[in-house]
């Protein structure tokens, strides 16, 4: 009996040991998403075309139960569940188009009291996607809304706007490709404050405050990195929803709570921390959910230097206390494991506190073991090299090892592996 044929839509270039470069042009997946919400009924009405490369047989996607597919042309489809399955007919490059409704669910939420609605990290839960670390790809999102005070904000950058037959179309354009994870949109009752390669949508406008603390911790990411994030242009929303925290490509959410913390307590901790991400996280991706750290420990730890920077050396080694407890919490709770981790089943059960408290400790040891400038060069070599590529450890230890002038195994094994 001859199984069927599953194909990976990911494809890769021969880079250097622990990157994996960016599919060439003509080979990336391309994404072009059309999202109709109805507010009434709280369901959205979705059309997706999916352009990617790949052998005749079977190519399996992801979705969540509440997307519901009514119809597939291109291919045939094969399985409709927890997971996608189309059967090509042909080999080379594919277009795949998908009819469906959407209901809310893991990363697709309606605000409370009809103020709009969001997404966050899960793609799956409103379109038909490759969802794995691995795969990075461009996308054309178009948020279609009737006539009312609701503003869209969506991945990359803003294309146009128009009306058509009483319907409002924004469309978004991310043209370089990058992980389905940082597709994220949302829309409210927003007004915008800007100041220069920065913008600010909330329920009201004049940021000034926001916009310039914004603009200090970019520039100390710059300065740390060694080189441009991905996007010029970075937009922050802040919407009803408390506790929200979330990256996306040129884009962070936040809750509108916590602007009032950043303007008036000069919390900068998250405003920072989803910044940090559109170079460790965006430029530089992970190639698995196994370290994920270098996402979001890394991060964590930008986000408490620049704290640092701001606020003085007291307040950076305060910040580390706490993680500190925070780490012997874990470790008592029997929570704790090694920060490369490939025991994870799914993208959830690799997030979790871990990769974030014991990977912004480790950096800060690291950082402490170094000494300042090898530390700092090789955050600017480690950013600078695999800028648009997807990385592991290993290409984080390559990086130190070359600006310190050492073997960093021991170090590496002990903290990042056992």
């Amino acid at each position: 009996m001859k199984l069927p044929l599953v194909v990976s839509v990911a494809s890769a270039l021969a880079v250097a040991p622990g990157a994996r470069a960016l599919p060439a042009p003509e080979e990336a997946t391309r994404y072009s998403v059309t999202l109709r919400p109805d507010f009434k009924k709280q369901v959205f009405q979705g059309e997706e075309q999916l352009d990617f490369q790949a052998a005749a047989g079977i190519v399996q996607f992801s979705k969540q139960p509440g997307l519901r597919i009514t119809k597939v042309t291109g291919g045939s489809l094969v399985k409709d569940g927890a997971s996608v399955r189309v059967r090509l007919r042909k080999s080379g490059r594919q277009s795949l188009r998908f009819r469906y409704t959407v209901a809310a669910g893991r990363g697709l939420k309606w605000l409370a009291n009809d103020k709009g609605f969001l997404s966050t990290f899960y793609c799956d839960a409103w379109m038909i996607c490759n969802d794995r670390p691995d795969h990075r790809a461009s996308m054309r999102l178009e948020i279609v809304l009737p006539p009312s005070d609701f503003l869209p904000v969506g991945p990359g950058r803003l294309v146009s706007s128009t009306q058509v037959k009483g319907e409002r179309h924004f469309v978004f354009e991310q043209a370089q490709p990058v992980q389905t994870y940082l597709f994220s949109f949302a829309a409210g009752r927003l007004l915008s404050s800007s100041d220069g390669d920065f913008i600010i949508y909330a329920g009201a406008g004049g940021h000034g405050i926001a916009l310039q603390k914004t603009a200090a911790a970019a520039a100390f990411f710059r300065e740390k990195a060694s080189t441009e994030p991905l996007h010029r242009t970075y937009t922050q929303v802040f919407l009803p929803e408390i506790g929200l925290g979330q990256e996306a490509a040129g884009l962070g959410l936040m809750s509108e709570e916590y602007l009032l913390a950043l303007e008036r307590e000069d919390d900068v901790d998250l405003m920072a921390h989803e910044l940090a991400h559109q170079w460790w996280g965006v430029l530089v991706g992970i190639r698995s959910w196994s370290d994920f750290w270098l996402n979001e420990g890394m991060a964590e730890f930008m986000a408490d230097a620049f704290i640092e920077r701001h606020q003085g050396r007291r307040a950076y080694e305060q910040r580390m206390a706490k993680l500190h407890q925070r780490m012997l919490a874990l470790q008592k709770e029997g929570k704790d494991r090694p920060l490369h981790w490939d025991g994870w089943k799914d993208a959830h059960e690799a997030l979790g506190p871990v990769p974030y408290v014991k990977g912004a400790l480790f950096l800060d040891n690291l950082r402490k073991q170094l000494g300042e400038s090898r530390f700092w060069q090789g955050i600017a070599l480690y950013t600078r090299r695999h800028a648009r590529s997807l990385v592991d450890a290993r290409a984080l230890q390559r990086a130190m090892e070359e600006a310190s002038g050492r073997s960093l195994s021991t170090l590496f094994d002990e903290a990042v592996y056992k």
